[in-house]
């Protein structure tokens, strides 16, 4: 199915979801986007973000401390639409218009959620092997990613995936297990063997103590099994978090680890152009059989997110990274020499 095609059939989608709970409705037009206000028959009212624009800019400028070739890049430049028309519907869509100069799909689904606890998503989505915060650029708090973000599996999906909370209430706990193509985004193939994933996840992103633990199983082209597990650590508060986590691809009779540590903490400023200043630090480390070869490669990375006083979440970041590499050979994920140099990175985010 080509690209428009897809587009007007989601559209239509949409429209047929939005219009068949509008009847006793009213809009309403906010910042964060087009609100449906619907009166229950007892007196009391609802209000569902139905259509609520997705915006990601991201440029930035790198500089080789090593040999000092430099380079400007528009990483992400993407637009889309997300929102909730009912209790029992919600959906996204997802498109960045500078992956190797053409338009990709990135987010494709619908969310259906039958009862309270339960939920089904179907089309094009991030598996459960991954979290936001390493992979989504308007969630990632460095100017890169780390290593287990970037080197291992390509981060979403084409399938079908069910969560169920079990706990929501003090600590919650969910489930989560989807199958899917195993071939990667937008890339419907026929396969003899699906790939499948799953992960359980304790406590909530936003705030507090939360840990999960994940795995996803495929079989790759050449039809040989690759197993990948892995688990995480998180705490936040209000200006500080800290974030630790391991993953694990299995194949051929090698393995892959990769592991970071990171932290990020807020100053507030009363300043009316910047409304904040995160000072982070980030230690990630790579290799083969690492436990025992030893790391591939190591980096440190330091910096600072100055998060502007705007409309839009506008940051633009500074950050450094110092490489510690030692002789495994890792030219099969680090394709250009540049990409484990000491450099420094400027970027621009904005999103909305």
């Amino acid at each position: 199915m080509t690209f428009r095609k897809r587009l007007f059939s989601f559209v239509l989608a949409l429209l047929v979801a939005v219009g068949a709970t509008a009847q006793d409705a009213t809009y309403k037009i906010t910042s964060k986007g087009l609100i449906k206000s619907v009166e229950n028959t007892d007196g009391t009212k609802e209000e569902y973000n139905i259509i609520s624009p997705i915006l990601v800019f991201k440029s930035k400028y790198e500089l080789s401390t090593e040999d000092w070739d430099s380079k400007f890049s528009v990483r992400h430049a993407t637009l889309g639409l997300k929102g909730t028309a009912s209790k029992v519907f919600s959906y996204c869509f997802h498109v960045d218009f500078c992956t190797e100069n053409k338009i990709t799909v990135l987010d494709l689904f619908a969310t259906i959620k039958p009862i309270e606890r339960l939920s089904f998503t179907v089309g094009q989505q991030y598996h459960p092997l991954f979290n936001t915060w390493t992979v989504a650029p308007n969630a990632v708090d460095y100017v890169n990613r780390p290593f287990l973000g970037k080197y291992f599996l390509a981060n979403r999906d084409i399938g079908v995936s069910a969560k169920y909370a079990l706990k929501q209430n003090g600590f919650p706990i969910s489930f989560e297990f989807g199958v899917f193509n195993g071939s990667g985004m937008s890339n419907p193939v026929w396969r003899k063997s699906l790939a499948t994933g799953g992960r359980i996840e304790f406590g909530t992103v936003k705030e507090g103590f939360r840990a999960s633990a994940k795995y996803y199983s495929l079989k790759n082209a050449e039809n040989k099994r690759e197993l990948y597990w892995g688990a995480d650590l998180r705490y936040a508060a209000d200006d500080f978090k800290i974030e630790a986590e391991c993953l694990t691809k299995n194949m051929d009779e090698q393995t892959l680890t990769a592991t970071y540590l990171q932290g990020l903490y807020r100053i507030h400023s009363n300043s009316k152009a910047l409304k904040s200043v995160e000072p982070l630090l980030r230690w990630d480390v790579m290799g083969y059989d690492i436990i025992d070869r030893g790391a591939g490669a190591n980096r440190l990375t330091a910096g600072f997110n100055f998060v502007m006083n705007t409309a839009l979440t506008s940051i633009l970041r500074i950050n450094y990274e110092q490489y510690f590499n030692n002789s495994m050979d890792m030219s099969v994920l680090f394709k250009d020499p540049h990409y484990n140099q000491n450099k420094l990175s400027l970027e621009y985010l904005l999103f909305f």
